[in-house]
């Protein structure tokens, strides 16, 4: 714990408790900005992720796949195979999925299930599929998702059960000018409100995504998984420095231990031992800080300073 850089490889920087970021110092960019971890009370005994383990994995499609932790990492059809399929196998090896919608990833098939591709190619033998289009769906071989912009509203939710829909997927790349904070928490309290927030996972993410702080804010607003862009193309310094193979991989499953040992720090602040079963779609463990209550009411999360 000694130093403010860490010691090995990976291991997340601790210098502190306070915070220099947004919103007290540094000005707030995003909504997630203005959301604070409601730490936990010191009558309440924290869970020490030093001592005490913190479970980071998580389950999507009731029970299908099961992710090392709540992350995604998008592929775009800019990034050509020798910088997608080190990517692939960090995927592969650290127990998440990588969305290869828009790569040529038949040659990928031989990672199976870390795929989540375009849904043509389920019926090569892809093992999870998603559609742009959720109506007219029909149902495709391993698990389904809608992908969708985030939204104010999802009044097709209600043909989610008898089309067999098995998850959505909300791209803030796709547009759409709903905040994707808004689109995730609101998708999940209309789940909720049907009761198949159960049946239905909800992956969420994009550009805006920078590192653990906004996966840990945005799973507490509702999504089970957190999909991470540009944050994998700065890890790697892509495309100024063209890094290929090993040590591509390398560098990507470095991203990907200090975001889980940092879930890890800020879930047992919180008083979290499972990201899965206590932390997602828990808005109780977070506080608004300078936040119009419009957007409060839409997001579900009180206002700091209120118990």
């Amino acid at each position: 714990m000694a130093g403010t850089v860490g010691r090995m490889p990976a291991e997340p920087p601790i210098s502190s408790m306070g915070s220099t970021g947004p919103p007290y110092v540094e000005e707030p960019l995003l909504i997630r900005d203005r959301l604070v971890s409601d730490g936990a009370q010191v009558t309440r005994p924290s869970i020490d992720p030093y001592r005490e383990p913190v479970e980071t994995h998580v389950y999507l499609c009731r029970g299908k796949i099961r992710l090392s932790m709540p992350v995604v990492i998008k592929l775009h059809l800019n990034h050509p195979p020798p910088f997608s399929e080190p990517i692939i196998q960090a995927g592969y090896c650290m127990g998440i999925i990588v969305d290869a919608s828009e790569t040529e990833c038949e040659k990928y098939q031989k990672y199976g299930e870390v795929l989540l591709a375009d849904a043509r190619l389920s019926a090569k033998g892809g093992y999870a599929g998603y559609v742009s289009n959720f109506y007219g769906m029909r149902k495709l071989e391993g698990p389904v998702f809608v992908k969708t912009s985030p939204m104010e509203k999802y009044p097709w939710l209600k043909h989610a059960a008898e089309l067999g829909l098995d998850g959505v997927y909300i791209d803030e790349e796709i547009g759409g000018g709903t905040p994707l904070e808004v689109g995730i928490s609101v998708l999940d309290q209309e789940l909720r409100a049907m009761g198949l927030r159960n049946e239905v996972s909800v992956v969420a993410g994009g550009w805006s995504v920078r590192g653990s702080d906004d996966i840990y804010k945005l799973v507490a607003l509702g999504a089970d998984a957190v999909v991470i862009s540009k944050a994998v193309e700065y890890a790697v310094a892509y495309p100024e420095h063209k890094m290929l193979g090993d040590v591509l991989r390398e560098r990507l499953e470095n991203l990907l231990l200090g975001i889980q040992r940092e879930l890890k720090l800020l879930a047992g602040a919180a008083g979290v031992s499972s990201i899965f079963n206590s932390l997602v779609g828990n808005r109780e463990l977070l506080r608004a800080v300078e936040l119009e209550k419009s957007l409060r009411q839409k997001l579900g999360v009180k206002q700091a300073g209120v118990g």
